[in-house]
């Protein structure tokens, strides 16, 4: 399985238009920007500190991405070196639009405190604050070979929470549903358009690392409105290893 993704990941580097951050765009959101569905974006390493949108079905990787990545695969440097920093301010990453189907690969996602949402369930509306690493809204994205560290807060402590706010998926959360208003879209009718694009059965977050990540629930992962399965065999959370289906 992971001889067969490397020969995937680098096929799609081989048959789409490369861009290279920093030599032909300064920023990952630059970068981002300027592709195009089926490019394949590649950051060097080093540290950013971006609130990345990703909103295209494009191969987002670290140099991570030429490696044979194996068992040890979480001593990466170009995984462990390649960092997208929240820096405390919203989420690290929003990966949303069209029920997309991208592929992040051989980051380090840190210090992402989450964004700003109202969420409607069953008639009562919560301000959340969610997605500290990563927040997905309908996107089906491969998450594979990242590390997430000190993502979220937590509730008690206010934590950069907005007055009220509770916390969901420190690390990754995940909505499919349409009772979700961002704060960003407000008074922007056409900000949540559905697609008519065939979502997935299963979601592939597997191969990934979440240590020091907060939240109130779901510190790690926390999924509203998606009925398939969500595949996050191989990581391991701080104290639960699936690769050797032990606790550390």
């Amino acid at each position: 399985m992971k001889k067969l993704l490397t020969v995937l990941l680098l096929s799609s580097i081989y048959y789409s238009n490369v861009i290279h951050v920093p030599d032909d765009h300064a920023t990952i959101q630059e970068a981002l920007t300027a592709s195009v569905n089926g490019d394949t974006v590649i950051v060097a390493p080093g540290t950013y500190y971006e609130n990345v949108l990703l909103g295209k079905e494009i191969v987002l990787a670290s140099h991570a991405i030429y490696d044979e990545l194996g068992a040890d695969w979480q001593d990466n440097e170009n995984i462990n070196n390649t960092v997208i920093s929240g820096d405390h301010n919203g989420s690290a990453m929003i990966i949303r639009y069209g029920n997309i189907e991208p592929t992040v690969l051989g980051f380090t996602f840190q210090d992402g405190i989450g964004t700003s949402m109202l969420v409607n369930d069953c008639g009562a509306i919560t301000q959340k604050r969610s997605g500290g690493g990563i927040l997905i809204y309908k996107a089906y994205p491969t998450i594979n070979y990242n590390r997430f560290i000190n993502n979220g807060f937590e509730e008690d402590l206010g934590g950069g929470g907005a007055s009220g706010s509770v916390a969901d998926g420190g690390a990754i959360s995940h909505y499919a549903s349409d009772d979700v208003e961002f704060d960003e879209d407000r008074g922007n009718a056409g900000a949540n358009t559905n697609s008519s694009r065939t979502i997935p059965d299963e979601m592939n977050i597997k191969y990934n690392y979440f240590e020091g990540n907060m939240s109130g629930d779901g510190e790690n992962f926390y999924s509203l409105g998606f009925e398939g399965s969500i595949d996050v065999s191989h990581s391991t959370f701080e104290d639960i290893d699936c690769e050797s289906n032990s606790v550390n």
